[in-house]
C-alpha cells in the first residue's frame, strides 16, 4: 500500500472560489468539533477511554500526534505487513480518533481527529498514558 493517492488519467479542473468554499467548509466543521468537544468534554472523554481499550491503540494515538505515513507507523511498531498495522488502525479510524490527512504532493498522512485534537492538553495526556 503505498502512502500517496494514486494518479487519475483525468483532467483536474480547479478553481479559486471552490478551493475558498472548500476551505469555509473545513472551517465551520473544524468550528462545530470544537464546539462538540469543549460541550460534551466527560462524554467524550469517556468515550475516548472506551476506545482507546489497549497500549498499541495508545501508542498508534501518542505517534500520531504529529501526522505520521503507513509506512512510517509500520517501521515504527515493526509490523510485517499493512494488513497488520491496519488492524489496529480501523477501530480508531472508526471512532472517529484518527483521519487521513492529504498533503499538497498527495502524500496520505494519519493524523488526530479534531474531536480528540480539542480535548484539554491534560486530559489527553492522561488518556494516551501506558497503563
Amino acid at each position: 500500500m503505498s502512502d500517496r493517492r494514486p494518479k487519475k488519467d483525468a483532467i483536474e479542473v480547479s478553481s479559486q472560489s471552490l478551493h475558498d468554499e472548500l476551505a469555509a467548509i473545513r472551517d465551520r466543521l473544524s468550528a462545530i468539533e470544537t464546539i462538540q468537544s469543549i460541550s460534551n468534554a466527560a462524554v467524550v472523554q469517556k468515550y475516548v477511554e472506551a476506545c482507546l481499550a489497549t497500549n498499541r491503540a495508545k501508542e498508534i494515538m501518542r505517534e500520531c500526534e504529529e501526522p505520521r505515513t503507513r509506512t512510517h507507523l509500520t517501521k515504527v511498531f515493526k509490523f510485517n505487513s499493512p494488513q497488520a498495522l491496519d488492524h489496529h488502525l480501523r477501530p480508531l479510524r472508526e471512532a472517529d480518533l484518527l483521519r487521513d490527512k492529504i498533503d499538497e504532493d498527495g502524500t496520505i498522512l494519519l493524523e488526530w481527529s479534531n474531536l480528540f485534537r480539542r480535548l484539554p492538553r491534560a486530559k489527553i495526556k492522561v488518556l494516551l498514558s501506558a497503563d
